[in-house]
Order: C-alpha cells, then structure tokens, then sequence
C-alpha cells in the first residue's frame, strides 16, 4: 500500500469501524432502556473520531520532518483525548456522584478502537519512514 492512500484508508476505517460500533452500541443500550441523549454517546463517538483525525493528520503531515518524535505526537494525542475526556464528558458523568461502568463504556468503547486503529497506521508509518 502507498503511503498516500493512508489519509483515505484511516478515514474508511475509522468512520465505517466508529459507525458499526455506535449502532451495535446504541442498540444494546435502547434495549436495556437507556436514553441515548442523556448518556452522551454521540458526543463520545464524534469526540473520539474528531481527535482520532487529528492525532492522525498531525502524525502523517510531520512523518518526515520530525520522525524521532512520532511517537510522542501520538503519546500526546493520547494524553489530550483523556483531558478532553474530563473537560466535556466526565462532568455529566459524574453528576450523581458515581462513575458507571455503563458510563466508562460509553467513552472507551470508540477510544479504544480508535487507539488500535491510530497504532496500527503508526506502525505502518514507522515502517515505511
């Protein structure tokens, strides 16, 4: 595969891999009776592709220029995706007091493929620089 055409096949991936999760996700959560709206799972879902792009984008655009320090934008890309975590969602998580696993699972489920697929186009790009 050309290093060009990774852009494009990190956007499929990421949309088609983000889209089947968030209906297997809404689905399991509207039959166990759970407002979708109030749990913030769109929220989670665009908030973790948006960073996910950016991650990427910023990885791929200095792949050459700054090699050494791939790893690093992604470590940083990582660390700024918790922090906006706890800025925009763990609030409402955390209004009744408690942090649910329900909860948890509503921003880990689109982080943690969003990470594994970040980490295999990283590998791809280490490979090829």
């Amino acid at each position: 595969m050309k290093i060009r055409y990774y852009p494009i096949r990190f956007i499929s991936f990421l949309l088609v891999g983000l889209l089947i999760l968030f209906y297997a996700q809404s689905w399991f959560l509207e039959n166990h009776r759970h407002n979708l709206y109030t749990i913030q799972l769109i929220k989670s879902y665009v908030l973790n592709a948006i960073m996910a792009l950016i991650v990427f984008f910023v990885i791929y655009i200095f792949r050459n220029k700054y090699r050494d320090l791939l790893g690093f934008f992604f470590l940083g890309g990582s660390l700024l995706k918790f922090a906006l975590f706890f800025i925009f969602l763990y609030p409402s998580f955390i209004a009744d007091g408690t942090l649910e696993r329900l909860e948890f699972l509503i921003f880990f489920v689109p982080y943690g493929f969003a990470l594994v697929l970040e980490t295999y186009f990283l590998v791809k790009l280490l490979n090829t620089v």
